[in-house]
């Protein structure tokens, strides 16, 4: 990784729902996804209501900083 580039799955890292307005931040814990030949990782996610989800990186995008949930 060059000095430029941001980890996608660095602590805190944001990471924007499907609506377009709720953000959380990576916790910086993850696991690969359970789903039968999904291949992607599942990333915890702490909202800013407190919960905490696992998003898989398979239903999100990586958009320069953030994580959008598609």
């Amino acid at each position: 990784m060059t000095p430029n580039q941001v980890d996608p799955s660095a602590r805190g890292t944001t990471v924007i729902a499907a609506d377009g307005e709720t953000r959380g931040h990576l916790t910086g814990g993850g696991r690969d996804c359970d789903l039968e030949s999904c291949g992607g990782k599942r990333l915890a996610t702490r909202w800013d209501n407190g919960k905490l989800t696992y998003p898989c990186t398979k239903g999100m995008e990586w958009q320069g900083n953030a994580w959008r949930i598609l």
